[in-house]
């Protein structure tokens, strides 16, 4: 067996995986304010616990199928895990899934261009397209590269814009949260359901569902860079440790401002808490917002590029640049919280029966020999 520990390159992979999950929703801080600041009480302390657990669960598990199978196409996955009918019908929806998700990322870009500057939302969106495709056209190793970089200086930043957060707070978290349940019943800020179920469990465990949808493909690739099954294991743990640290971050810097985020009614919570805490970084954080928009959208247009075609292809080409056209057209009129609110908990389900699969293939066969071929 291969054991050889090559950390730049785990450490890329965690950082690829967490930019590819960052995206507009969780770097606006519609997401977090959603799915775990709109319960109050104890829930921001034990939601992010439950999220670190399931996305090593998720990470372990498909990085490791994508280091033993090598799949030639990483959409192979679905039949993998879920069998040849059921497979090949959540192959389907998940594109489908993948696709309507840019509509948040692009509707992100829009929304924090239009809040910051004031200018038209399409401005945001059209920008965000034109440079996305580019990337991706560039090919896989580009865009695990690009996100690697980017996702881990994004995360830097949270993490400091948070400890000044905590730092500076003039109240407890409890106490920064006390009206919250006011700001949901008038309807100001929107609380995440599963298919008309309120329950803060339950949402984000349909969350996490949604980021198996989106992401399978693209991490089965990310696994089949793994070097040896430490490094699936390594990859697995920084993948959720940076996740779970920018969420926390983002998260607590939106419970501290939840008051001004629910007075001024921002589409982008992270903003408006940065513009009431430091107003000179309201600028520099509209620019890490939107490169965690980027390191998102140009992952889910190289995912619904590379069902259709392989990678670097003219095909492929023209799938991405289709995706992006229609991405930015239908962003730019519908509002971003919106989309959140309806888009993750549709394809929640979808995720959740996947990730029955990778937990039952990681109790049967996590024992199968690699393909050292490396």
């Amino acid at each position: 067996m291969n054991d050889k520990m090559n950390w730049k390159n785990v450490l890329t992979i965690g950082g690829a995986y967490t930019a590819y999950c960052i995206g507009a929703g969780f770097a606006s801080g519609q997401e977090t304010l959603q799915y775990y600041a709109s319960w109050g009480g104890i829930y921001p302390f034990v939601l992010p616990a439950l999220t670190f657990v399931l996305m090593f669960v998720i990470c372990y598990g498909t990085f490791e199928t994508g280091y033993i199978k090598r799949f030639s196409s990483p959409n192979a996955a679905y039949g993998y895990y879920c069998g040849g009918v059921l497979g090949k019908i959540l192959d389907i929806f998940c594109t489908i899934a993948i696709g309507l998700s840019t509509l948040i990322m692009f509707a992100g870009s829009g929304a924090t261009v239009n809040q910051y500057l004031g200018a038209p939302v399409w401005v945001g969106t059209l920008v965000m397209g034109v440079v996305s495709v580019v990337v991706v056209c560039f090919g896989l190793e580009k865009v695990t590269n690009v996100l690697g970089f980017v996702g881990t200086l994004i995360i830097v930043i949270l993490i400091g814009v948070g400890i000044y957060c905590f730092c500076t707070a003039d109240s407890g978290v409890m106490q920064a949260q006390q009206n919250v349940q006011q700001y949901v019943d008038a309807g100001v800020i929107m609380r995440a359901n599963f298919l008309g179920i309120e329950n803060p469990i339950l949402a984000v465990t349909s969350l996490i569902g949604a980021y198996i949808t989106l992401g399978l493909s693209f991490n089965v690739s990310l696994g089949g860079r793994c070097g040896s099954r430490r490094e699936v294991s390594a990859s697995a743990v920084i993948s959720a440790v940076l996740f779970c640290l920018g969420l926390c971050m983002v998260l607590f810097t939106i419970i501290f401002n939840m008051d001004y985020i629910a007075q001024t009614g921002a589409q982008i919570p992270m903003l408006a808490a940065i513009q009431n805490m430091l107003p000179a970084l309201a600028l520099p954080f509209s620019v890490v917002i939107l490169l965690g928009v980027f390191t998102t959208i140009t992952g889910y247009l190289w995912a619904v590029g590379r069902r259709f075609a392989e990678d670097r292809t003219k095909k492929q080409a023209v799938v991405v640049v289709i995706t992006a056209v229609l991405g930015v057209s239908v962003a730019s009129v519908i509002p971003l919280d919106k989309l959140v609110n309806f888009i993750y908990p549709l394809i929640g389900a979808a995720g959740l029966v996947i990730f029955v699969g990778i937990v039952i293939k990681l109790v049967t066969e996590s024992r199968a020999p690699a393909a050292e071929n490396k």
